[in-house]
């Protein structure tokens, strides 16, 4: 799923700690997800559902977000197109893909919340792996 950045959360206690967005210097990430089509049996419609993989927190992110880190893919057209063929069922070729990876530099930036997303600290730089 190509995006300019995304957002992490970090929760205590089930109360939001901080809110960052984190988007690539370059202007573009890649985030390895699945997705499907699903048909409505009654009316025949059809909706498509997403999801973005998610791996264990990157070294890196953990001032951020402790829990989790998003798959970001590499900006290489072979591997996405080859992610994106329907046709391949054996997927030991994108294992060394889910291990905690940033491929390009990033900027993070501590938001106040989400709705208003106003800046509430310096933006600070994190360098691809």
């Amino acid at each position: 799923m190509p995006a300019k950045g995304f957002g992490e959360t970090e929760y205590v206690n089930n109360k939001p700690l901080h809110y960052h967005d984190l988007i690539a210097e370059d202007g573009a990430i890649l985030l390895g997800g699945l997705c499907r089509e699903w048909v409505n049996k009654t009316t025949g419609e059809t909706a498509l559902s997403c999801s973005v993989i998610t791996l264990p927190p990157h070294p890196k992110l953990m001032h951020i977000h402790t829990k989790a880190s998003p798959l970001l893919l590499p900006i290489d057209l072979t591997l996405v197109n080859r992610w994106l063929d329907e046709s391949i069922t054996d997927t030991i070729e994108f294992e060394p893909l889910l291990q905690p990876h940033i491929p390009y530099d990033l900027i993070a930036q501590q938001i106040n919340k989400p709705s208003t997303y106003q800046p509430v600290s310096d933006p600070t730089s994190i360098k691809h792996d």
